[in-house]
């Protein structure tokens, strides 16, 4: 006859098996374990020319390790706390950025981080490359450059100068005036040949009668100084041009998304 099996040892299980379980749930439901289920999606684009960025750097606060854009410069980060997060955006020859984004509280949140072009530490070639991909009429702009008559102040020379406004540009174009009218506060640029007379402005292309010298900086791409009827091309030519010609080319940046 087989004796039978002592069942007090199973009493003593049911206590421990009940205990870990209610641990996981309790882990289960705990708020840090709710808080780390966003997946965010992102994609590190240049701001102008929207093409995507390989090899960004994209650092999230409190994430334990930097990631790094694709080839499509897509990154995906999984896990993440909802609510308020700060993303820093860094890539070479482009100006760093920290985006402050709003996380949902599950699920996945896909996000364009825009970067701007500085060409920084980037070769010269690189820079010319990416000017030829902008839009024609800055091609236009870059042809008359290399022709080489009058001046010309592209973007880049602008930021490395530190200019901040177009009139504070003018000021340094041989053969250029800027008068300053200290009861109005304003200034208006003119020839050195013809000093009675203002110049022709011309902006993206379209002239006008008149434009604000202290526009910002930064909004300019080029600047393009005419300062007598020997130098202006055909296509800014006009009865006014004797006194001079100014274009400015603005930035366009369709694809700036920013958050």
């Amino acid at each position: 006859m087989i004796p039978k099996t002592p069942h007090h040892h199973s009493s003593g299980a049911h206590p421990f098996i009940g205990g870990l379980l209610l641990a996981l749930v309790a882990v289960a439901m705990s708020p840090e374990a709710w808080a780390a289920q966003v997946t965010l999606r992102g994609r590190v684009i240049d701001s102008e020319v929207g093409q995507p960025l390989a090899g960004a750097a994209v650092r999230i606060r409190r994430s334990s390790a930097p990631l790094t854009t694709d080839t499509l410069g897509r990154f995906e980060a999984q896990d993440l706390a909802a609510g308020d997060a700060e993303i820093s955006v860094e890539a070479l020859g482009y100006a760093t950025r920290v985006f402050r984004i709003r996380l949902p509280p599950s699920g996945v949140m896909n996000q364009a981080f825009a970067l701007d072009f500085t060409g920084y530490l980037l070769p010269e070639v690189v820079v010319e490359a990416r000017a030829e991909r902008l839009v024609p009429r800055y091609l236009d702009f870059e042809q008359r450059r290399q022709r080489g008559l009058g001046a010309y102040l592209r973007w880049d020379d602008l930021k490395k100068q530190g200019y901040s406004s177009v009139g504070d540009a003018l000021r340094v174009v041989r053969g250029v005036r800027v008068r300053c009218n200290q009861q109005t506060f304003e200034c208006f640029a003119v020839m050195a040949r013809t000093p009675q007379c203002q110049p022709t402005w011309w902006i993206d292309g379209v002239e006008v009668h008149s434009f604000h010298e202290n526009t910002p900086i930064r909004d300019v791409y080029g600047i393009e100084i005419y300062r007598g009827a020997g130098e202006i091309p055909g296509e800014f030519a006009g009865s006014n041009a004797g006194c001079g010609v100014i274009v400015v080319w603005t930035k366009s940046r369709p694809f700036r998304k920013d958050p």
